[in-house]
């Protein structure tokens, strides 16, 4: 994030149905406290693969993961807008970065006003607890987060 970026509303998505169910809750958070979203991907980086490829094959490949992944966040982003009673109209901005989602989503937090995630509930006695990255950000994270559940 440019220092001089807006502080705003962060969300969390994958592609699965809790991060939908984020990114629906995001943008009306965004909306109501008139504050700019980002949407937010990661893509892990292939630890043994990065230490065996060379360095500009490895840079190559990276670029090519980060790309996929936010042809797909734009995607997914577009798809739940057009599924919401009214679209989100405000100032979006889609941002994909190499490492854990844990670990971007926390670096986010220190810079903006709220993180919103989805929490994977896997049934049983489990399902009072949260995912693991739900938890940490919960947990660690520099400004309020908010859990979407089913």
């Amino acid at each position: 994030m440019a220092q001089d970026e807006p502080r705003g509303v962060v969300v969390g998505v994958d592609g699965s149905d809790p991060s939908r169910r984020a990114l629906d809750w995001a943008m009306t958070e965004a909306q109501l406290r008139g504050l700019p979203l980002y949407v937010v991907s990661s893509a892990p980086p292939a630890g043994t693969y990065a230490a065996m490829a060379p360095g500009a094959v490895y840079a190559e490949d990276m670029n090519a993961a980060l790309e996929s992944v936010r042809t797909e966040t734009e995607a997914l982003v577009a798809d739940v807008n057009r599924t919401r009673e009214a679209a989100y109209d405000g100032e979006l901005h889609v941002q994909v970065f190499s490492g854990t989602a844990t670990e971007v989503l926390l670096g986010m937090s220190e810079r903006h006003v709220m993180v919103v995630v989805g929490s994977r509930g896997i049934g049983g006695f489990s399902r009072l607890l949260l995912g693991s990255v739900s938890t940490a950000v919960v947990h660690h994270a520099a400004c309020p987060v908010l859990v979407v559940r089913e």
